[in-house]
């Protein structure tokens, strides 16, 4: 049986091709000052573990000034560091220590609001005149009721409380919206003076030597002109608990606009003055809607793709199942081809806001997981910790941070401190007490434990990384997936001029046997999720899985 979706060559090879990038969280990642936060020095202190784990390219959460309404998504400065992370000398210093590596850095970009301690917010909520005066989204009340108290422009509420987007400015009398927490005023993107401000912030980055962006929640740049009611959700019940599920956001977000301003953006990158070394950015938009492929190229195509790519966010909503997967990748892919040779695909099944992969997956997945997505195209992303399968820590309900949590333990038990050895706080910090509390079981999961122990969940990422980095194949190779037999075991191919690997991934949890067509010859084994299996070389072509294993063969076509 031949396999399906094998994709072009691509008509020239750049570095997001086969990038490896490493999401840190900086108040999670190394404490430097034993204040109980990591910080820039901190990071700096720990570039050759990133070197040794071979990843091209760091991405920072927001190290911005802020006054941590929602740890740093509410913005006050755009063009400095905040005192707990270090100084713009700091970060100078760690983009001039990582490029020393050959590792390449990407900001985080919060186009969507700022703090409401921010200048700009600070004159826009003075008066209705003045320079700022149009930067946010201000509205007159509908009206006033009977308590003489102003009625909210309409119905649509935020993702953090469930309750109304509009916040009343007395100086003003009027309204500001907030889609996520009160203390983050939504910006006016049709404002083409909000447009250049953020041009010119990306600059100053540029400038300084960052080599690229990642874009925060950017499907809420662009909303309805017209701020119509959004319809109330027929299939939300109270049991859901997040009561922004409540209504269909279709007004609220993914405007009319939304690719103009994208446009815009990535225009920068692309001036001339960047282009003798490659500038890249990827945005942050969760599929919508139930036709996930059409949304992705959208976005490709209202983007330029030589210079951005959007997350690519299936493992957070597709069934853990091999046809789900056999299908998204191959119209995925057969997409991104017709469309551009440009298009480069960005996998990550971890970040800041999502549950960890060892929770979410269990152990032995999750180390299938890993030899899946390295073995991917396109540029893939690991977060912080899921190198060592970090698991979501547990939260006291008194030592709760994270602003969106509601009675819970909110995002904060995936953002826990990296768990560095058994010393005490994981290594972390010399402080007597961490920013969050260290997972419970730092003192067997730990990287220095990991580093020493061959069969490791670390030993295998850097057998990946290697593997990854050294192959022309991987980095930069045709994709194509194979059928495999089996309805419960994924198989895909990355080649050039015929040969390549194979990559099968079983999401049964017992011993499968696999039939591999038979114009893709298997020539040996090279790596297991499973470190103590070794597959002997088939002489028919047949393969046997372990439970969740995920496996790498050198093949040819023949």
């Amino acid at each position: 049986m031949k396999s399906i979706s094998q994709t072009k060559k691509h008509a020239r090879q750049r570095w997001p091709e086969g990038a490896i990038v490493y999401q840190i969280y900086p108040r999670s990642f190394y404490d430097s000052n034993a204040d109980g936060i990591g910080d820039i020095p901190g990071i700096i202190q720990k570039l050759d573990y990133l070197k040794n784990l071979e990843v091209n390219v760091i991405w920072l959460s927001p190290f911005y000034p802020s006054p941590m309404a929602d740890f740093g998504y509410d913005v006050a400065d755009y063009r400095d560091v905040d005192p707990i992370f270090g100084t713009l000398d700091d970060m100078d210093r760690l983009i001039e220590a990582a490029h020393r590596r050959n590792i390449k850095l990407f900001a985080d970009l919060v186009p969507n609001h700022t703090s409401d301690q921010h200048e700009w917010f600070k004159e826009s909520k003075k008066s209705r005149e003045g320079k700022f005066a149009d930067w946010y989204i201000w509205r007159d009340p509908l009206g006033w009721n009977k308590k003489d108290q102003p009625i909210v422009p309409n119905n649509w509420i935020d993702l953090f409380s469930g309750e109304t987007v509009w916040e009343w400015e007395p100086a003003r009398q009027q309204f500001y919206m907030h889609t996520f927490d009160v203390h983050q005023p939504d910006l006016d993107w049709t404002n083409p003076e909000v447009r250049e401000a953020f041009k010119d912030i990306m600059r100053f980055w540029l400038d300084r030597g960052i080599d690229g962006f990642r874009v925060d929640a950017i499907s809420f740049m662009s909303k309805d002109p017209e701020l119509r009611d959004e319809p109330k959700n027929p299939h939300y019940s109270d049991e859901v608990g997040w009561k922004y599920l409540a209504l269909e956001h279709i007004y609220s977000m993914n405007g009319p606009k939304l690719f103009d301003y994208l446009s815009e953006m990535a225009a920068v990158l692309d001036e001339e003055k960047y282009q003798k070394s490659l500038r890249f950015m990827v945005t942050e938009a969760y599929p919508q809607t139930h036709e996930h492929v059409k949304e992705y190229l959208g976005f490709y195509k209202g983007m330029n793709p030589k210079v951005a790519a959007p997350f690519n966010f299936e493992s957070f909503s597709l069934p853990w199942e091999a046809e789900p997967w056999r299908k998204f990748l191959h119209e995925f892919h057969q997409a991104l081809d017709i469309f551009s040779p440009l298009a480069i695909s960005s996998y990550a099944f971890g970040n800041h806001d999502q549950t960890r992969l060892a929770t979410r997956m269990g152990d032995t997945a999750a180390r299938g997981v890993a030899v899946f997505l390295l073995t991917l195209p396109g540029m893939v992303f690991i977060y912080n910790g899921d190198e060592i399968g970090m698991r979501n820590g547990k939260i006291p309900p008194e030592m709760v941070q994270d602003p969106s949590a509601a009675g819970d333990e909110g995002r904060d038990p995936e953002r826990t401190p990296l768990q560095w050895s058994a010393a005490k706080n994981a290594g972390f910090t010399t402080a007597d007490t961490p920013w969050l509390p260290v997972s419970e079981d730092y003192q067997t999961n730990n990287i220095a434990s990991q580093t020493r122990d061959p069969s490791s969940c670390l030993t295998l990422y850097k057998q990946l990384t290697r593997l990854r980095n050294s192959s022309d194949v991987l980095r930069h190779g045709s994709f194509a997936v194979v059928q495999t037999g089996n309805e419960s075991i994924l198989g895909f191919v990355r080649l050039k001029d015929g040969k390549g690997y194979l990559t099968l991934l079983s999401f049964s949890p017992q011993i499968e046997e696999v039939k591999i067509p038979a114009d893709t010859k298997i020539t040996r084994f090279k790596l297991s999720s499973d470190a103590e299996t070794k597959h002997k070389k088939s002489s028919n072509n047949i393969v046997h899985l372990l439970p969740n294993e995920a496996a790498i063969f050198v093949v040819k076509i023949v």
